[in-house]
């Protein structure tokens, strides 16, 4: 029985390493070969990898649950309480007007008004946080006001966390 326990666990791990793999290879590729939705260009050139990466997380995971890949999207910062929604970063070159916010409210985008962060110095542009549902993505990066979009989900760690930081 203790055995059989063991062969379970490895069997667990196993899958649970192929998954982590799987993610960071898709990570990787996505970064060196660009793939297009519906060849769509545009689409390369404003949506970050990490981004298309996770909403196909999100669609595999939708089409097949499996609880290790489930377990892996959390432990990588990714929100799995609603599957069909993707919290994101939407960079604009200004802020919304009335009528882009009207328009992408119409298409279900959450968009959290208050968190916008307007270009500065070095940083051509300003972004805001939204939550989109994931079939949306192509559309949302069809708008001609869309700079650039990024995952709000993922663990922020410091950078150069080893070193000693300067007071």
């Amino acid at each position: 029985m203790v055995s059989e326990g063991n062969n379970e666990q490895s069997k667990h791990n196993a899958i649970r390493i192929i998954l982590i793999l799987a993610i960071s290879v898709s990570l990787m590729l996505f970064a060196l070969f660009p793939v297009s939705c519906s060849n769509t260009d545009w689409v390369n050139e404003k949506v970050s990898a990490q981004l298309l990466t996770q909403i196909n997380l999100r669609k595999e995971q939708i089409a097949e649950p499996i609880p290790d890949r489930l377990e892996v999207m959390q432990n990588s910062g990714m929100r799995v309480d609603n599957l069909e929604i993707q919290r994101i970063f939407i960079h604009l070159s200004q802020e919304l007007n009335t009528s882009q916010i009207e328009e992408l409210e119409s298409m279900g985008i959450i968009l959290y008004q208050d968190s916008w962060i307007p270009p500065v110095g070095t940083h051509p542009t300003g972004f805001l946080t939204a939550d989109m549902p994931i079939d949306k993505l192509e559309e949302l990066a069809g708008k001609d006001y869309v700079v650039r979009l990024e995952t709000a989900e993922q663990v922020d760690k410091p950078h150069g966390g080893d070193q000693p930081q300067v007071e």
